[in-house]
C-alpha cells in the first residue's frame, strides 16, 4: 500500500517536472542556484533508479518492448563505432549522453505505469506550460524585442520580418519544438467533452499554442506541424482534413511574414545561400560524402556536429540542420536503421491504438510526435533541446502505457 501511495505521488512529482521543463530548467539556471548545471540529469537519475524500485517485477518487461530494444541495438552500433574509428571517448560519451540520457525518462514511465489520471495530470501541465510560453513568445513579437540578427534572413526577409518569438529558450526554433509537441494535446479534450462550453474553452489553449507557434517563424515547425494536423483530421473526418488545408492555404495567402517566410524557400537567393559553405543543403551534401565514404559505421557518434566535434576540430560548426543525416554520418547505415526505429516505433504503437481503439487521445498524442519526428529531417532537436527530448520521451511512453 506504502509503494502503491509513493509511486502515485512520485509519479505526479515527475510529471509536474516534466511538463513545466522549460520554466523550472530557466528559473534553476537564470538564478544559479546549487547544481543549476546539473540538476536535470539528476532529475533523470533520480526517476530512472526510484522507478527501478517501484517497478522491479516490470523490468523483465523491457525486454519485449521494441523501443527499448532498438536502443540497445542503436547503442551496441555507436560502440562499435567508436572502437574501429577509434577516437576521443569524451566525443562519445557527450553525445551518447545528450541521445541516451533523456531516453531513461521512456524507461522509467513504461516501469512506473502511472494510471489515466496521472497521465492527464501530466498532459494537461504541458499544455498550460506550453500555453505560457506562447503567450510570452506573442508579447515579444508584438514589442518587436530585440533578437540576433542571424535570426532573420535580411536579404530574403528585411524590412518585414524583424523579430522572432523564443519566449525564454534559447532560440525560435527550440520554441518551435515543444509547441509542435503540444499543439494537438488540446484537440484530445475538445473532442472528448460532451459539454460545448467546455469544448470552447479546449480551443482557447489550440488557439494560443498555434499563435505562438506561428510567431517562432520557425518554417519547420509550422511544416511538421501542419502535416500532423492535416495527418489526423483526414482520418478523423475527411471533411475536417480539407477545412485544415483550407485554413493553411488562407494563412499563407493572407498572413505576409508567413507567405515571406514560405515562399523564401524556392528563390534562387535561398538556394544558393543553402548551397553555399554552411548552408542546409550544404550541410546535408557533406554528410552524405561522409556516409558515403564510412558507409557501415560512421566516423563515430559525435563526430559530424555538436559542441564537441566542433570543439575537437571536426567541423565547422556546432550544428547540423538535421538529426537524421547526423546519426547516418556518425554510424553509418548499421546506426541508422536501428536509430531511426527506435525513434518512431513507440510513435506508430501509439498511431495503431487510435485505429484499434478509436479515443482520440492516441491519435493527438501520435499527431505531436509525429510533427517531431519530421522536424529530425531538417533540426537536429537532440541537441537544440538537450534534456528537453525528455518530454517527447514521456509522451511516447504515456501513449504505450494508457489505459481506461
Amino acid at each position: 500500500m506504502l509503494t502503491k501511495e509513493f509511486k502515485k505521488y512520485f509519479s505526479y512529482f515527475v510529471f509536474v517536472v516534466l511538463g513545466f521543463f522549460p520554466f523550472i530548467d530557466y528559473f534553476i539556471r537564470k538564478f544559479n542556484l546549487p547544481f543549476s548545471n546539473l540538476w536535470d540529469d539528476a532529475f533523470i537519475a533520480l526517476t530512472f533508479l526510484v522507478s527501478l524500485f517501484v517497478g522491479a517485477k516490470k523490468i523483465k518487461k523491457l525486454l519485449n518492448n521494441p523501443t527499448f530494444l532498438f536502443a540497445v541495438l542503436f547503442l551496441s552500433m555507436s560502440l562499435f563505432s567508436l572502437y574501429f574509428n577509434n577516437y576521443s571517448i569524451f566525443i562519445y560519451i557527450n553525445e551518447a549522453r545528450i541521445l541516451f540520457e533523456p531516453f531513461f525518462i521512456y524507461v522509467a514511465i513504461l516501469l512506473l505505469e502511472p494510471e489515466k489520471e496521472e497521465i492527464h495530470f501530466f498532459i494537461k501541465s504541458f499544455v498550460l506550460s506550453c500555453c505560457l510560453l506562447s503567450l510570452h513568445g506573442m508579447y515579444q513579437y508584438i514589442t518587436k524585442v530585440p533578437t540576433p540578427p542571424e535570426w532573420v534572413d535580411k536579404d530574403l526577409e528585411g524590412g518585414v520580418i524583424t523579430t522572432r518569438a523564443f519566449s525564454i529558450l534559447r532560440g525560435p526554433n527550440i520554441l518551435g519544438d515543444y509547441l509542435e509537441l503540444s499543439l494537438p494535446l488540446p484537440l484530445i479534450y475538445l473532442f472528448k467533452e460532451k459539454s460545448q462550453l467546455k469544448k470552447a474553452l479546449w480551443a482557447i489553449p489550440f488557439l494560443v499554442i498555434g499563435g505562438g507557434l506561428i510567431v517562432t517563424l520557425s518554417r519547420s515547425a509550422w511544416i511538421s506541424s501542419a502535416f500532423s494536423i492535416f495527418v489526423s483530421a483526414f482520418w478523423l473526418s475527411h471533411l475536417l482534413g480539407i477545412i485544415v488545408i483550407l485554413v493553411a492555404g488562407m494563412l499563407l495567402v493572407f498572413v505576409k511574414p508567413i507567405r515571406i517566410r514560405i515562399l523564401s524557400l524556392f528563390t534562387r537567393t535561398y538556394l544558393e545561400k543553402s548551397m553555399g559553405s554552411g548552408g542546409r543543403i550544404y550541410q546535408w551534401t557533406s554528410g552524405i560524402i561522409n556516409t558515403s565514404e564510412h558507409p557501415l559505421l560512421g566516423t563515430g557518434l559525435g563526430t559530424y556536429g555538436g559542441v564537441a566535434s566542433y570543439s575537437y576540430g571536426f567541423v565547422a560548426r556546432r550544428s547540423i540542420d538535421s538529426a537524421y543525416i547526423k546519426v547516418l554520418s556518425e554510424t553509418g547505415w548499421l546506426g541508422f536503421i536501428s536509430f531511426v526505429p527506435w525513434v518512431s516505433w513507440g510513435v506508430g504503437s501509439i498511431l495503431t491504438r487510435f485505429r484499434d481503439e478509436k479515443d482520440v487521445i492516441f491519435l493527438f498524442i501520435g499527431a505531436g510526435l509525429l510533427a517531431f519526428l519530421l522536424n529530425l529531417f531538417t533540426q537536429n532537436i537532440f541537441i537544440a533541446m538537450g534534456q528537453g527530448t525528455a518530454v517527447f520521451w514521456a509522451l511516447t511512453a504515456v501513449g504505450i502505457v494508457y489505459h481506461n
